[in-house]
């Protein structure tokens, strides 16, 4: 939520995150052996305590996505905030020799702490990874096929929660997507809006639910047979 126009985010809205947060930093499960080395290996290692609103548990699966992009592929992240989930991402896609471009004002304009420059404390988490990233610092409406020149195998949207905001977001990066690859969507339980898109996109029948964890979802384009 932190590339488009600023939004309200209510104190029992910002408590249920919390709450949800907190409880899924509980889990030791979430943090893997397999995933703790990949974040060494790549230099992230602090990863795990950078302040972030995604739970262990979703930045394992971002990372477990990341690693299943097609060798030297792409993936895209629509708000980056202070980068715990690029750290994530990033992991993943050092494993196949990708690159992740991260899309964000780094204004912070929506987020609960309020508007400042964040971008100086992203580059400082996520300097392990720095060779894999290509910061755009741009709003998604102002992309274009220069800023993002390859087709994506993994695009992760957690910008401006907004329906309007989430549905342009959708449909301005949808089109860069690889035959393959799949479209997260964070916050889809709580923010009806985000759910509410989602509905949209799904009741096209031209996407399905690929998976999801807790607060996480993602989608793929849907395959299908001719003749029955």
């Amino acid at each position: 939520m932190k590339n488009a126009a600023a939004m309200t985010i209510s104190f029992p809205q910002r408590l249920i995150r919390h709450i949800h947060y907190r409880l899924s930093s509980l889990s030791a499960q979430a943090q893997t052996a397999e995933v703790r080395r990949a974040l060494r290996d790549a230099g992230v290692s602090q990863a795990e305590s950078i302040t972030t609103f995604t739970s262990p548990a979703e930045l394992t699966t971002l990372y477990e996505l990341a690693c299943k992009c097609s060798p030297g592929g792409a993936a895209l992240e629509i708000g980056s905030y202070l980068g715990a989930s690029a750290c994530y991402i990033a992991a993943g896609l050092r494993e196949v020799g990708g690159k992740l471009y991260c899309v964000d004002t780094w204004q912070n304009e929506t987020m609960p702490d309020g508007e400042r420059d964040t971008l100086a404390e992203f580059k400082h988490n996520t300097n392990g990874v720095t060779p894999l990233l290509f910061l755009i610092r741009k709003r998604v409406d102002q992309l274009t096929l220069d800023d993002v020149p390859q087709k994506l195998d993994l695009i992760f949207i957690d910008g401006d929660h907004s329906y309007e905001s989430v549905k342009a977001d959708f449909h301005r990066v949808a089109p860069w997507l690889s035959d393959t690859g799949v479209v997260a969507f964070h916050d889809h339980y709580f923010w009806k809006s985000v759910s509410r898109f989602i509905g949209e996109v799904l009741a096209t029948g031209d996407w399905a639910v690929e998976g999801k964890r807790e607060n996480l979802i993602w989608l793929k384009r849907s395959r299908f047979t001719e003749g029955f």
